[in-house]
């Protein structure tokens, strides 16, 4: 096992910053079962893509890394896929190592109890070394032309360094509002901060382009699409609707979600009540309205991620390549497919089943927190609140109906012969 970790002044300086958006790894542990459908959607192709790389027999180490690996239980248990496959159904031979990445200020004791645990039980007898990356993924994390296989599951919408609530006019704006795209977000931050999601893509893109050996393939996934997140907007398109009627708001969300199957059919669940804004901003009103936290928490209050849509996407991969400089540019699309996903409702759920509910609380509390300042004792206050609307707006049998999308890229092939061993002077000299 190895691990590298962030020791730099600036890198320390960064742990600061990237709090907001890391989990709470332990209870995120115990609730992530909950997303194994959104995982389940990529498994064609990732059996697909570790075919094409056991056909390709490089010599040396297969390396693969999980990027936003979190507290670990998801990631080990996309590992025990992806080695049955090749261990089983492929008959691979060579040597693995499988690198863990996560954020500097992430709770890496969990991630590294959870990974180390299967040593002798999964490591071990499948010849598998394990390696723990303390850095963010919009860093360079290997060497140049060295790796097989790049996934990060379900944490590509998070970004590097939001723009936060204040309009880049410096005009005073709606602040009501914690999701980027719910009602209330002003149209100009809103065109701010997709801009900003943009660069965070094609810088990560180009970094995963370099890390990657010549037809290797990355597969990313990351909350979005084209279609309707009832945590994040609401119920659907007509309650959004009647809040910016209401508020005097607009509706900023791309036509392709607006226009959507869910955003235009979702119906609240029966015995519950619709949900006009974000579930976050809805818990967070209610501590205000009974006086439980300032007004000021709201205001500030903000989770550092975009939800993109397949031309966000799109967009990105071709500024990655026109970047590079390289005519034809340096990653080819595989793959480009987005599903709503139910979150919950896995059958076994109880009328008070919370396990949706603190799901989503283990991944957006700590941006909640460290964007609004809020003492520890208002965010008990918000969790309980949180926890109520979730029970107020969604039926655990039901589940709440969130959007998926993944990409698969493959490093186009490099325009010369030089090997991940080869000299510096000639790998600058590699396109």
């Amino acid at each position: 096992m190895a691990v590298a970790v962030a020791n730099t002044s600036a890198e320390q300086q960064t742990i600061v910053s990237d709090v907001q958006n890391t989990m709470e790894n332990e209870l995120y542990n115990q609730a992530s079962h909950n997303l194994q459908r959104a995982h389940a959607m990529t498994y064609e192709s990732l059996r697909g893509i570790l075919r094409r790389m056991h056909q390709r027999q490089d010599e040396g180490v297969l390396r693969i890394c999980d990027l936003g690996s979190a507290g670990g239980v998801n990631s080990v248990s996309l590992m025990r896929i992806i080695l049955a496959e090749l261990r089983g159904s492929l008959g691979e031979k060579r040597a693995i190592s499988v690198a863990f990445e996560e954020l500097p200020s992430s709770d890496f004791n969990t991630l590294i109890q959870a990974v180390t645990q299967h040593q002798d039980t999964l490591w071990a007898p499948n010849n598998v070394s394990t390696a723990f990356v303390a850095r963010s993924f919009y860093e360079p994390l290997f060497l140049k032309n060295t790796m097989d296989l790049a996934l990060t599951y379900i944490t590509l919408h998070w970004m590097r360094e939001a723009p936060g609530k204040q309009l880049p006019s410096g005009e005073a704006s709606n602040k009501s509002w914690t999701i980027a795209g719910e009602t209330g977000m002003p149209k100009e931050l809103y065109a701010a901060w997709k801009a900003a999601s943009k660069e965070d893509l094609t810088t990560f893109l180009e970094l995963r382009a370099e890390e990657l050996k010549d037809n290797a393939e990355g597969l990313f996934v990351m909350v979005g699409g084209d279609e309707w997140s009832q945590w994040s907007y609401g119920t659907n398109l007509a309650e959004a609707q009647k809040h910016a009627e209401e508020t005097n708001s607009e509706i900023v969300l791309p036509e392709a979600v607006r226009t959507s199957t869910r955003a235009l059919n979702l119906i609240p669940a029966e015995n519950r009540h619709p949900l006009k804004t974000s579930i976050f901003t809805a818990a967070i009103q209610r501590a205000v309205d009974r006086n439980e936290v300032p007004p000021s928490v709201l205001e500030k209050a903000y989770v550092p991620y975009f939800l993109r849509t397949h031309e966000d996407v799109m967009e990105a991969i071709n500024a990655a390549n026109e970047r590079s400089g390289i005519a034809g540019g340096v990653l080819e699309l595989v793959e480009l497919k987005s599903s709503p996903v139910v979150v919950g409702a896995t059958g076994n759920e109880t009328e008070d089943d919370d396990s949706a509910a603190d799901l989503g609380w283990s991944i957006h509390a700590h941006a909640i927190q460290a964007t609004s300042g809020a003492s520890n004792q208002e965010m008990e206050c918000i969790k309980k609140h949180y926890m109520q609307a979730h029970r107020d707006h969604f039926d655990p049998k039901q589940g709440v109906c969130i959007p998926f999308m993944y990409m698969v890229v493959r490093r186009t092939p490099r325009t010369c012969s030089c090997s991940s061993t080869s000299t510096s002077a000639a790998e600058e000299s590699c396109q």
